[in-house]
């Protein structure tokens, strides 16, 4: 460990970047790894805007019950966290992790599941769009 330490530390003492830092740091920025949130997939595979989305998230006090992360205060525990939408398959174990599916249960909750806790939050057709951007910007 001392023998690294000291690698380490005369690397940045001499200016010395290790060919593998300086592969990782210049590959960074165009990975996607790093980042929490991918605003163009969201908007290309829903056609919405996924920054009116998180507004509309916000509005709709849908925080109030789910953990929405970059959505300041959605920090609900009575209903699923939104973490990692974009990387589901299904939601609520039956429907397929679509636009178009998510845009039909935003609009209408109760029509596609009836007894759900959800509440129909009356969110028109481009709302609904656009918090579906939201939520597949979410990585």
């Amino acid at each position: 460990m001392r023998t690294l330490g000291r690698i380490v530390a005369l690397c940045f003492t001499k200016r010395i970047i290790p060919p593998i830092l300086l592969l990782l740091l210049s590959a960074a920025p165009a990975c996607n790894w790093f980042r929490d949130f991918d605003f163009a997939r969201g908007a290309r595979v829903t056609g919405g805007n996924p920054e009116l989305g998180r507004k509309q998230l916000a509005q709709h006090s849908c925080g109030s019950c789910h953990t929405i992360p970059g959505v300041p205060k959605a920090e609900g525990k009575s209903a699923g966290s939104l973490a990692g939408w974009s990387g589901r398959s299904t939601f609520l174990n039956r429907f397929p992790n679509t636009p178009e599916s998510l845009e039909q249960w935003l609009e209408n909750p109760s029509h596609r599941k009836p007894g759900t806790n959800m509440p129909n939050l009356n969110i028109s057709q481009k709302d609904s769009r656009d918090i579906a951007a939201y939520l597949f910007s979410i990585n």
